[in-house]
């Protein structure tokens, strides 16, 4: 691009090999035939990861989705569109569409590191009391009967866990105990040690027991 003073204003011309040129901010195409898929992946990245640091605004009209359900302990994640006002799926979203009055707490990296290390039955060892405390305070025991069943089934299924492991994983975790029971079940579906069809089995049955399916 080469700049010219003529008179009063400053004109420029391109040359042809910066036409093409992107900005440095903006994302690769990422070798994808369909940019606008790209594209729109890429934004949804984007806004989630702002999300997480905003409150939900509540719905003055008490509309609700499908993913409200079980608000606060066992709704879904928060729906980053509704945030934005430009939800369309409404009552059909996944997505919790009520606010919660708490931050979202996480795990630090040290801590997900040491998690995604654990084995099955170390990670279930770890997590099932939290999740069997949290619906008993809550008042879901009946409505997660299920769920428990299926984690506890799976639980006695395995090897016995390493006690030293999962006495070390407590320790260093302690901030699992502030977990929702949706977080809690996130976290064993996000964990390496389950195989993919455990972790799909797991969300469905939980989707059934809260009523969306």
């Amino acid at each position: 691009m080469a700049l010219q003073y003529q008179r009063t204003f400053i004109n420029f011309e391109e040359n042809d090999g910066t036409r093409n040129q992107r900005s440095s901010s903006l994302p690769p195409s990422l070798n994808c035939k369909a940019n606008d898929a790209c594209s729109e992946k890429y934004v949804d990245g984007l806004l989630h990861k702002t999300g997480e640091n905003y409150e939900w605004p509540i719905d003055a009209q008490g509309n609700t989705s499908r993913g409200s359900l079980g608000h606060p302990e066992v709704c879904g994640r928060f729906c980053i569109r509704f945030f934005y006002g430009n939800c369309r799926q409404g009552e059909n979203c996944e997505f919790g569409h009520l606010a919660h009055r708490e931050p979202k707490v996480k795990m630090d990296k040290a801590q997900r590191q040491l998690f995604e290390m654990l084995g099955e039955a170390e990670v279930l060892s770890l997590v099932l009391p939290h999740i069997e405390r949290r619906c008993g305070r809550n008042g879901l025991n009946r409505r997660m009967l299920f769920v428990i069943h299926m984690l506890r089934r799976r639980l006695t299924s395995l090897p016995h866990p390493d006690d030293n492991h999962v006495l070390h994983a407590r320790a260093v975790i302690p901030i699992l105990r502030k977990f929702t029971v949706a977080r809690l079940l996130e976290l064993i579906r996000q964990s390496p040690a389950f195989p993919s069809g455990f972790k799909e089995d797991l969300k469905k049955l939980a989707d059934r027991s809260l009523g969306r399916q």
